[in-house]
């Protein structure tokens, strides 16, 4: 059995199966969590890359800290072991893949996201950008 996507990464998709989407999910407050305390270093960067970007494309809430948390946290287990030349338990690279792909951050959840234009971007700018040959 799959994970269900989120609703918010449907509408980022253009709900490509055009199903009906949840009328009465619940939309927890937006906005980034603050990293805690507790990250290792290597966590911490992570944080500061992924974070700040998954804000920006709305579809991270103040309910999405655990998930963040134990992402970046299982990237500084990686790369902790990559730096001490230990073998990277294969449990720490499959969770580390289905925390990424639950925030959409992996290629391929990546390909099934549309991003709509910003409030500020220009409508006409796409009409009007010059064809490029090749």
């Amino acid at each position: 059995m799959t994970a269900r996507k989120p609703t918010a990464l449907k509408k980022l998709a253009g709900n490509p199966g055009k199903r009906p989407l949840p009328a009465r999910e619940p939309h927890p407050q937006g906005g980034a969590p603050t990293c805690p305390d507790w990250m290792p270093p290597d966590g911490r960067r992570q944080w500061e890359a992924v974070v700040p970007e998954l804000d920006r494309l709305g579809v991270l809430t103040s309910v999405d800290i655990a998930i963040v948390e134990a992402f970046c946290s299982l990237y500084a287990e990686f790369v902790a072991g990559m730096r001490a030349g230990k073998p990277i338990k294969t449990n720490v690279v499959a969770s580390m893949r289905v925390h990424a792909q639950e925030l959409g951050l992996t290629p391929a959840a990546r390909s099934k996201v549309s991003v709509p234009p910003a409030a500020h971007d220009d409508p006409n700018e796409e009409f009007f950008r010059p064809i490029l040959v090749r």
